[in-house]
């Protein structure tokens, strides 16, 4: 190569990553080895070679504290994570799902029992609201659990490619594994990059909902469709959906998922969502977020702005791996008024 910019301009490309925007980068040895042998001790977290050659399993890889330089989002900690009253709070180092610390140190009702963190449930085969018993204690991917492709049972085989192939800069469609929200299979959203660490409403994930017309009407894709793999009476089902001309009149039998608040044209209770004082672009809760039917990836930092962006789903309450609190929810509701937190105010805006 006669021209030396030419090959100067090579050199820089083939030492470009293959994809700034990759859900793993980084040293392959960082999650791989290849004998599983250094210096005569173990590389992996077993004599037992893990699948694709990892170092540990999904647990392992995913177990430590956040302190907001970590790439690798930490679900479960040793020790107790900052949380405090909600866990957005400016010094809180939980992510968006919340930890498993609490269900692994406290007990059932704070988490997801997840096998290789807590014990099995001892109380309950069934979820709650579900309708079939679980053959095994579940996981964290596969058949028994959220992550990946439920068609394996194996997890890191029920995940596989979905690491490498993940682009995090794009709107995640749902159509194949690596675009699914977090690797939830076929459910839609944008995350934040962050994995919502200290999340403000300039900074948080971007949740997928449907704003459901019928009561069993599944809204696939929606993030609260996916709970509702499991917890599926708390989603759809006979006689859970009061439609929006009959609220005021009509009994919620559960609360409402994927409704948007929108159509609460009886009360102006939730037009005042997050202590707005007038109705429209009220500004975003993180203590209480909402999805949206848009699926681009600008974030929605307001809401009541266009039409069904102000959805409520099961995340609006609860944390999906777990919290300090019962039921896993966001706050500790049980313990207000005198030491909890009435997060339910941020929608619920006349009942404080």
């Amino acid at each position: 190569m006669k021209n030396p910019a030419t090959l100067l301009t090579l050199i820089l490309v083939l030492l470009l990553p293959l994809s700034s925007s990759a859900g793993v980068t980084g040293p392959c040895v960082s999650c791989h080895t290849m004998h599983n042998s250094q210096d005569n001790l173990w590389v992996a977290d077993s004599a037992i070679p893990n699948p694709a050659l990892l170092i540990s399993g999904c647990v392992g890889c995913h177990t430590g504290q956040n302190d907001g330089s970590n790439s690798t989002p930490f679900v479960h900690s040793t020790t107790a994570p900052q949380y405090r009253d909600t866990g957005t709070e400016a010094d809180s180092n939980t992510l968006a799902g919340g930890n498993f610390y609490w269900v692994s140190s406290i007990g059932d009702r704070r988490g997801h029992n997840v096998y290789g963190i807590a014990a099995k449930d001892q109380t309950l085969n069934v979820p709650p609201g579900g309708d079939g018993s679980f053959t095994s204690q579940l996981r964290c991917a596969g058949s028994m659990g959220c992550h990946g492709d439920s068609s394996f049972s194996e997890q890191i085989s029920a995940v596989k490619g979905s690491h490498h192939n993940k682009n995090q800069q794009i709107w995640q469609d749902g159509t194949t594994l690596a675009k699914s929200y977090r690797i939830l299979n076929g459910i839609q959203g944008f995350g934040d990059s962050d994995y919502e660490y200290r999340p403000t409403d300039q900074k948080h994930n971007k949740y997928y909902g449907i704003d459901r017309t019928s009561e069993t009407e599944t809204a696939t894709g929606s993030i609260s469709s996916q709970c509702a793999r499991c917890h599926e009476d708390f989603h759809n089902g006979p006689l859970t959906l009061v439609p929006a001309t009959t609220l005021g009149t009509g009994v919620w039998l559960r609360h409402p998922t994927d409704f948007d608040m929108s159509n609460a044209i009886s009360s102006t209770e939730y037009h005042l969502y997050n202590g707005a004082t007038t109705y429209g672009n009220n500004t975003y809760s993180v203590i209480s977020p909402v999805a949206t039917s848009d699926t681009t990836i600008t974030l929605n930092t307001t809401i009541f702005t266009q039409s069904n962006d102000a959805l409520v789903m099961c995340l609006s309450c609860h944390r999906a791996h777990g919290s300090p609190y019962a039921g896993s929810l966001r706050w500790n509701y049980k313990g207000w008024p005198v030491n909890g937190y009435n997060g339910c105010a941020v929608c619920h805006t006349s009942k404080n």
